[in-house]
């Protein structure tokens, strides 16, 4: 059966860089080392890593930091094109497509279009799902783009992407086609706008940044902010990948 490596690695990376996954290693660690000590070390770690790591404060300061300010889609500018990275489109068993948990980058981008600030839509999604290779969510989306009033004309799709990588590459042949006038509004989740917009500069896509879809970083911190949350180990994995990505394509790698 054939693997994607790049998918390979990218899973390998979810696996490495998950807290809950560092406190899984050491609890075990710790029941089955020999040394007395050591095993204590192990647990006195898991715990810390715990109290930080699942702490909603730390995350929501995090992520203040990590991503862009929000902005107002009256305070945009025009583009000639608004480019919306796929996933926030899934299938279910019968591969029909419905919105995730990212629907904001559909929302923000139809909202772009109908307020004049986008003149098209590149959706820039394949399926990144290799047991599910009928559903593409490029096309998906597009159906759904149509449905809310947005022209067939102005919706350009390409649904060969499985990564942001991809994203960036074929989005530039299709612009480049197109000779359509950079930048480019990229219209994508808020957590995911460091590392997307470094890849896409790599690949020579200039854009500047529409964050959406923020999942922390926007609330009002309060008493229960500092209560550990187990769903908060879970958001770390996604900013400590996203940070590991930001890195390595930062560093020059293609």
């Amino acid at each position: 059966m054939f693997i994607n490596l790049h998918q390979f690695a990218s899973a390998i990376l979810s696996f490495l860089l998950s807290p809950f996954n560092w406190i899984v290693f050491l609890l075990l660690a710790g029941f089955f080392i020999k040394r007395k000590a050591f095993r204590k070390t192990c647990r006195i770690i898991a715990f810390i890593i715990f109290i930080v790591f699942s702490n909603p404060f730390l995350l929501n300061e995090y992520a203040k930091h990590w991503q862009p300010a929000p902005r107002n889609v009256s305070d945009v500018a025009a583009y000639s094109c608004g480019i919306v990275p796929g996933g926030f489109g899934s299938t279910d068993p019968q591969e029909n497509g419905y919105f995730n948990m990212s629907a904001d980058r559909f929302i923000q981008a139809a909202k772009l279009f109908k307020a004049g600030k986008i003149n098209r839509i590149l959706i820039n999604g394949g399926n990144g799902k290799k047991h599910k290779a009928n559903f593409r969510e490029g096309v998906w989306a597009k159906k759904e783009f149509i449905a809310m009033g947005i022209p067939d004309s102005v919706i350009y799709v390409e649904d060969r992407s499985n990564n942001t990588l991809d994203n960036a590459m074929h989005a530039k042949h299709i612009l480049d086609s197109l000779a359509l006038q950079p930048p480019y509004l990229l219209i994508t989740s808020a957590y995911h706008i460091p590392r997307a917009s470094v890849v896409f500069k790599n690949a020579g896509v200039a854009t500047e940044p529409f964050p959406c879809n923020y999942m922390n970083g926007r609330s009002i911190n309060n008493i229960g902010s500092f209560i550990p949350h187990l769903s908060v180990l879970y958001d770390w994995e996604l900013y400590l990948k996203e940070g590991a990505g930001y890195l390595y394509y930062k560093l020059g790698k293609k």
